[in-house]
């Protein structure tokens, strides 16, 4: 591995970290369904935010040491990559601190139910789930 290859392309770890939080404060509004036969998860949706954008974010930097280091003519293997991509991770960590743990004070999420209200067109649907409901919260209470 040449150690003069700039295999991030001019980014700091500086860089890198803006990058990810632009993208973390890209989405702060999330709509959860609760299905009531679900186990009901609360961090569900934004979870999955923080979880896609740490993801891409490795996935770009994998993508810009692949760049660089096939501009350079140099050959990596994917386990140096991979090292390479750690290390970097964990550099941006060290800047990142709280920064999740604010995120997620900062966002809104609404729950939604997306149970029906009963508000079927026609007059028997709609007895026939009112007295379904009962039926099932005589189980369920």
């Amino acid at each position: 591995m040449k150690q003069d290859t700039d295999y991030f392309n001019g980014m700091s770890t500086e860089d890198l970290h803006q990058r990810f939080m632009q993208k973390l404060y890209s989405k702060t509004e999330f709509i959860q369904y609760n299905d009531p036969d679900d186990f009901f998860d609360p961090e569900q949706e934004y979870g999955k935010h923080i979880t896609q954008c740490i993801a891409e974010e490795r996935d770009f930097i994998r993508q810009l040491i692949r760049t660089a280091s096939a501009d350079a003519g140099t050959v990596l293997t994917e386990k140096q990559i991979e090292e390479m991509v750690q290390q970097k991770r964990e550099e941006i960590n060290q800047l990142t601190g709280s920064v999740i743990e604010d995120y997620i004070e900062k966002i809104s999420v609404t729950y939604i139910d997306p149970v029906s209200k009963c508000d079927q067109r026609f007059l028997f649907q709609r007895w026939l789930c009112r007295l379904n409901k009962n039926i099932k919260s005589l189980f369920t209470e």
